[in-house]
């Protein structure tokens, strides 16, 4: 008796997977490339802002150098925050607007009255500026020196020089001096010059005392006293 033939079962094969459309898969290759050019453009612009930051603050502080040089104290004030400080040659802390006011006009001006008299010199040219941002984008500080030029005709001239360690700050997109510190490295008559005379600093008024005693006790020329610098070492980051 012939033997029956077993029936073959057929093996079923996993279903192959269907590709994915070639348009889905172009759509995803451009949303990625879509979000790396969206924080490119972010960067760029964060660059752009800074850059532009640093170059009001440089055209605030030269505006600045260019008011004192003629003594346009009442224009001078508007420059600074109402919060702001100032202090000059080791006289001493002085507050707010009022305070500002204070030194330019009562202090400094007492000598150099506002919009200075005919035979006078006031120079201050700003120099060397380093302007460094903050994280937060609305505050900065910067670094400047001063070169003086003092002089009434036939009575006096001197020369002067020294570095600001300044603090900025944005109020409603616009940059203000918000803290102004000058330390001065000389005082000199012109007739004779560092190479013979080295004046002391001012020191604090007794007439109109400062809010806060100075911030530092040092000597200019020919003693030496290197003021802090705000920005870190480029080797160290110390």
């Amino acid at each position: 008796m012939a033997r029956a033939r077993k029936r073959a079962v057929p093996v079923r094969k996993p279903a192959a997977r269907a590709p994915a459309p070639a348009g889905a898969a172009r759509v995803a290759a451009l949303e990625t490339s879509l979000a790396t050019l969206k924080r490119q453009l972010a960067a760029m612009q964060r660059r752009v802002t800074g850059l532009e930051d640093i170059e009001a603050i440089k055209r605030l502080q030269r505006i600045y150098g260019y008011y004192l040089d003629k003594a346009l104290y009442s224009k001078t004030l508007g420059l600074f925050s109402r919060r702001c400080s100032i202090e000059i040659s080791g006289r001493g802390i002085y507050r707010g607007r009022e305070g500002v006011n204070t030194v330019l006009t009562k202090i400094m001006g007492k000598e150099f009255p506002e919009g200075l008299l005919e035979g006078q010199l006031y120079n201050h040219f700003q120099l060397q500026g380093v302007v460094t941002l903050g994280g937060d984008g609305k505050s900065a500080k910067g670094r400047w020196r001063a070169f003086i030029q003092v002089a009434k005709l036939g009575k006096l001239a001197h020369w002067a020089e020294g570095p600001y360690e300044m603090e900025y700050v944005k109020l409603a997109g616009r940059w203000y001096i918000d803290k102004l510190t000058w330390f001065p490295t000389y005082y000199t008559p012109f007739e004779e010059g560092w190479a013979k005379t080295g004046l002391p600093k001012m020191g604090p008024s007794t007439e109109f005392p400062p809010d806060a005693p100075p911030s530092f006790e040092y000597g200019t020329y020919p003693s030496v006293f290197i003021p802090p610098f705000h920005y870190p070492d480029p080797d160290t980051d110390d």
